[in-house]
């Protein structure tokens, strides 16, 4: 069995793929198995993914699945993994040649540390810099979501590489009509009761294509408003002082909104503030709408 995973959800990426594939192909340590999950694309990203699988050097696992959007692909990635590792890698993504290498060596020092699910480190820009300028403090020795998030604001992506049997314990949440959830709502779940180990190694480089998500942000947000505020919830819960609970709870009503979600001062620890922001959130709505 190999010891990782690397799980890829694509839709009508196989302009993109080959990109992945071949940082896949150029890792120093090859103990794992990349599995393709296609979200239902149209284009002949089945037709390439076989043909890499002929070639026959690295392990290929294809799954194809009706479109249905990034969290719903992960969902099932999760359920049929077999590895002990797993992590996701986009399919505008790359690892670094020693990626697998690094991180099985990190992995191996929690694995006996059950209040660890794995390891975390920032994704980092085509030049080589960290996304968003800002690395993690040194000597931190173990990070929850509000750590990334809140406490240091820092305005970057992670790569995580978990433990299968606990990441296994967990799925995103899937909204009918909606096909996107922040991997952040993941983030934000699992550290709800464990922690991860944070690296300041080089293991992603990210290069945002024109019609990606997160360049599309608002156009993202209006389609999948559920999944917008799922994410917003935890940020509100979890804001640190009055400024980010106005911020997160202005941003979480915003979403509320779109979804037409009524009972949106229920389950959540600031009520008060979430119907004393609605107003604002309103308005944030209607200019918006112009």
């Amino acid at each position: 069995m190999k010891a990782l995973t690397v799980a890829t959800p694509t839709f009508n990426r196989a302009h993109t793929l080959p990109g992945v594939y071949e940082s896949l192909c150029a890792q120093t340590d090859k103990n794992f198995i990349w599995l393709v999950i296609d979200d239902g694309s149209t284009d002949n990203t089945a037709q390439l993914v076989e043909g890499w699988r002929n070639e026959n050097i690295i392990e290929i696992e294809y799954v194809a699945k009706e479109n249905g959007g990034k969290a719903s692909a992960l969902n099932l990635g999760i359920g049929i993994l077999e590895t002990p590792y797993a992590v996701c890698l986009d399919s505008d993504d790359s690892f670094y040649p020693a990626a697998v290498e690094k991180a099985l060596s990190y992995l191996s020092e929690i694995e006996g540390d059950d209040s660890f699910c794995g390891i975390l480190a920032l994704r980092n820009n085509p030049d080589g810099t960290v996304m968003g300028k800002r690395e993690i403090p040194a000597g931190t020795q173990r990070i929850k979501a509000e750590d990334i998030f809140l406490r240091w604001q820092l305005n970057t992506e992670l790569i995580c590489f978990y433990k299968t049997g606990i990441l296994k314990n967990y799925r995103f949440p899937e909204f009918p009509g909606e096909k996107f959830v922040s991997p952040a709502w993941m983030q934000y779940k699992i550290t709800e009761k464990y922690s991860y180990y944070p690296v300041w190694d080089k293991f992603c480089e990210c290069e945002y294509v024109a019609d990606g998500l997160t360049r599309n942000k608002r156009k993202v947000i209006k389609k999948n408003p559920r999944g917008y505020t799922a994410v917003k919830k935890f940020s509100f819960d979890y804001s640190r002082g009055i400024k980010q609970i106005v911020k997160n709870g202005i941003m979480y009503d915003y979403g509320c909104l779109l979804g037409k979600i009524k009972d949106f001062h229920k389950d959540i620890k600031h009520p008060v503030w979430a119907v004393l922001l609605m107003p604002a959130a309103l308005i944030i709505k209607i200019i918006r709408k112009r």
